[in-house]
């Protein structure tokens, strides 16, 4: 159910054209109604044209306040703001300057770091004197193992 014109209204149109304009007159009036549908269509692009660049133009507006709003923010600049802001905290603490809390040690506290330092010297003297004696037994076994496997030799000649 299409409520277009079709083909038999049309004919219906032409015949009741022809009687009532008349065959004389009826080219005339045809080409204004071409004029008059002309000027239709031309009317309606104008029409559409306009909401086209009106479209564009609020997305160009948009576009412009996104640039702006970028060039505002600048993501590059603060985050070098705070690479140099870090920098220089560093090269302030590069300075052999005593930390604030260096001197609050209590007698208790350096006693137990000073025991712990002299449990990690005799450990260290302790392996080392194990590492001595079992360089020691392995040389010495060393030097049996030749002896051995000569006398072995001579044995079986």
């Amino acid at each position: 159910m299409n409520p277009g014109i079709g083909i038999p209204e049309l004919i219906i149109i032409a015949i009741l054209a022809l009687v009532v304009v008349g065959p004389k007159e009826l080219p005339l009036m045809m080409r204004k109604l071409g004029r008059f549908v002309g000027q239709a269509r031309a009317m309606a692009r104008d029409f559409q044209r306009s909401f086209d660049e009106l479209g564009r133009e609020a997305e160009m507006e948009e576009l412009k306040r996104e640039i702006q709003a970028l060039k505002s923010a600048n993501p590059v600049g603060d985050v070098t703001r705070e690479i140099k802001a870090a920098e220089a905290e560093l090269r302030d603490l590069s300075h052999d300057r005593p930390h604030p809390r260096a001197g609050t040690l209590s007698d208790a506290d350096r006693k137990i770091i000073e025991a712990k330092q002299r449990a990690a010297k005799e450990a260290t003297a302790k392996a080392e004197a194990g590492d001595r004696e079992e360089r020691a037994v392995a040389e010495e076994t060393a030097r049996m193992l030749p002896r051995e496997t000569e006398d072995s030799r001579a044995k079986s000649s």
